[in-house]
């Protein structure tokens, strides 16, 4: 095991965070989907078992770089990814999907007031107007590219530019769909986040779920990647009590709904750096011989990767672009081109081909169970099993 390094855990302040030095030689991917060179960064803290990014300046550097060229949903023109079932195949917008899974909790009324931090172009408040009429709807962004386009979504009163504490008001709901992942100090944030609830308020956050996606560790501008454990530490370190911890309303991703609560953080009974550290490491290890099984694929025959997404952007660049086309069930990307090369639909792909599935394990097999009968011309490969 590498020497620990003197560096604060930004999760809990513990000084102590261990660095896994076999992760700089994996390539890289932003979270809009873009190749990225090696050279990175992850370590666990040894106290809470967060897993993390190094925020130094060289890292800094290359966030800067990513949000200066940030394009949201590039592959579909804008228009937010599909979450998919394996099994059918069917597909419904991934903020849809959360919004119908909160309607279903029964958390929320008829009416309302919800204030979306980290808006993007209008993804989850396009999906509240839907299915929530009767709520009022605000968002904050760091920056005003999309505000016309939040602003004409019907409900909406205000999208700002800045921090949620330059809204006005309070709010039932609050919510962060993919944004906890990219703060620093995220239980600070959580903190700072609570004087925006009404009492009996509540907060919805979204994450990546490294555990049931090991493609999230690639992320280069992810500053943390969330288990279970640890983001419900972060809550409470922020003062609220989950109520919901689920990895079942969006595959590969972990949703909590939480209340400010006055308890005093419980200290941890266990000693979780171990177990997460050695978890770890064998998904590093997996993550090395995905790259190394789909380099050996792409140098024989027509070759081609499903999906357009995080996994597939990555193994794109593993391969040095080497790579035939793309295959998608999103309609809104099939059609288009993707760093130069076609995105085609099932029925699109020459026969022949080989195509790799570049989904976590489980994932994968149950897509190649669907679509092998009625693809037998193609050739799918999946990612060998986590152990």
């Amino acid at each position: 095991m590498a020497d620990s390094v003197s560096i604060p855990c930004h999760l809990c302040g513990h000084a102590h965070v261990e660095p896994l030095p076999e992760y700089a030689v994996l390539r890289r991917v932003t979270s809009d989907c873009k190749p990225w060179a090696a050279g990175g960064w992850l370590g666990v803290c040894r106290a809470c078992g967060g897993v993390q990014k190094r925020m130094d300046a060289g890292w800094r550097a290359e966030i800067e770089r990513v949000y200066r060229e940030y394009t949201i949903y590039h592959q579909s023109g804008g228009t937010e990814q599909a979450a998919f079932s394996a099994a059918t195949g069917q597909g419904v917008a991934r903020s849809e999907r959360i919004v119908e899974r909160l309607v279903q909790s029964g958390l929320v009324g008829a009416r309302g007031r919800l204030l979306d931090v980290g808006c993007g172009n209008g993804a989850l408040l396009r999906a509240c107007s839907r299915l929530l009429p009767g709520w009022s709807l605000a968002g904050t962004e760091i920056n005003d590219k999309y505000r016309a386009e939040v602003e004409a979504i019907p409900g909406v009163s205000v999208m700002q530019v800045g921090g949620a504490a330059d809204v006005t008001g309070e709010f039932d709901f609050v919510t962060l769909i993919h944004v906890l992942e990219h703060v620093p100090e995220p239980a600070q944030f959580l903190a700072s986040l609570r004087a925006k609830l009404v009492c009996g308020g509540h907060l919805m956050v979204e994450v990546p779920h490294y555990v049931d996606n090991p493609f999230d560790l690639l992320i280069v501008d992810h500053s943390t990647h969330f288990s279970a454990e640890v983001l419900r530490g972060v809550a409470v370190r922020g003062g609220y009590l989950p109520g919901v911890l689920a990895t079942d309303w969006v595959a590969k991703e972990l949703t909590m709904v939480a209340q400010p609560t006055t308890t005093e953080p419980i200290a941890l009974g266990e000693d979780i750096f171990p177990r997460i550290f050695a978890d770890l490491r064998k998904r590093l290890d997996w993550l090395t011989e995905v790259a190394k099984q789909t380099r050996e694929l792409a140098r024989r025959r027509r070759f081609g990767i499903f999906g357009t997404s995080i996994a597939a952007m990555w193994l794109f660049g593993e391969l040095d672009g080497r790579v035939d086309f793309f295959m998608d069930e999103d309609p809104t990307r099939v059609g288009r081109e993707c760093f130069g090369k076609p995105v085609l639909s099932a029925s699109q792909v020459p026969a022949g081909s080989r195509v790799w599935l570049a989904l976590p394990s489980r994932i994968a097999q149950q897509v190649k169970a669907r679509l092998a009968p009625e693809c037998s011309n193609l050739e799918f490969f999946v990612p060998p099993e986590l152990v």
